[in-house]
């Protein structure tokens, strides 16, 4: 039987006021992922970071037209975002994922320090240069990953996810 000396303990109310204080943090950027879906997104140019260009500047189509993509907002202080990244990598690798229809985008940093991490970093799928596109989505969370159907948002999440890597093997 329950007491209410028991109910109201200290740890319950650590407990409550650590997932209230993850609530209200959280909340605003989950709200916005809801916000997000059947947002159409047209397809530009953007500067590709990695893999590195032979000669001169390289870009890419994001999102590709008439095709189905992923994009990873990340950055390379996330420890999260190294964790989704390296399963994606390893789905590429395993060929249950495209290489081609992911792209990864950081927002926070400058080239400089995104190009330093890549190079010591190999992923087989294609950074791109597209801060305006996290102002446009206003992403303020990392990860946050995009599933982009022929231009349009079908799905936008923050955080690690136990099973984005099956719905991105599903997706793609």
């Amino acid at each position: 039987m329950i007491t209410m000396k028991k109910l109201f303990s200290l740890s319950n109310a650590f407990t409550f006021l650590i997932f209230a204080f993850l609530l209200y943090t959280q909340a605003p950027s989950l709200m916005n992922n809801f916000r997000m879906d059947g947002v159409k997104l047209g397809a530009q140019e953007y500067e590709v970071l990695f893999p590195l260009p032979q000669a001169g500047a390289q870009t890419a189509i994001f999102p590709p037209p008439k095709k189905n993509a992923i994009a990873i907002f990340w950055a390379s202080w996330c420890g999260p975002c190294k964790a989704e990244m390296a399963r994606l990598k390893s789905s590429v690798l395993n060929g249950k994922i495209p290489k081609e229809a992911i792209f990864a985008i950081n927002p926070f940093e400058d080239r400089v320090v995104i190009k330093e991490f890549l190079v010591r970093n190999n992923y087989p799928f294609t950074f791109i240069f597209a801060p305006d596109v996290a102002l446009k989505l206003n992403v303020s969370a990392t990860p946050t990953t995009l599933f982009i159907e022929d231009g349009t948002i079908t799905s936008m999440t923050s955080g690690m996810s136990l099973i984005g890597i099956w719905r991105a093997e599903n997706f793609l």
